[in-house]
């Protein structure tokens, strides 16, 4: 089955000395599903720390970047 409705995407580019690249990758062989597990991680914990009716926190992407389009 095909989805046929698009979903938005990003990509990150992150700068890193190849010995910083190494090292990550020593201690997480698979380092980019593990930064990807640490953004939803970071995203699931803002969203159910968060009460209805509550201003954003700090550590929201809205309050940091507002609507990047």
């Amino acid at each position: 089955m095909i989805h046929t409705e698009a979903v938005e995407t990003r990509t990150l580019t992150i700068v890193l000395p190849e010995a910083d690249w190494r090292a990550l990758r020593a201690q997480e062989p698979d380092a980019i599903a593990w930064l990807q597990a640490q953004i939803r991680r970071r995203l699931d914990a803002t969203t159910s720390a968060q009460r209805p009716g509550s201003s954003p926190s700090a550590a929201t992407a809205d309050s940091w970047w507002g609507d990047d389009y």
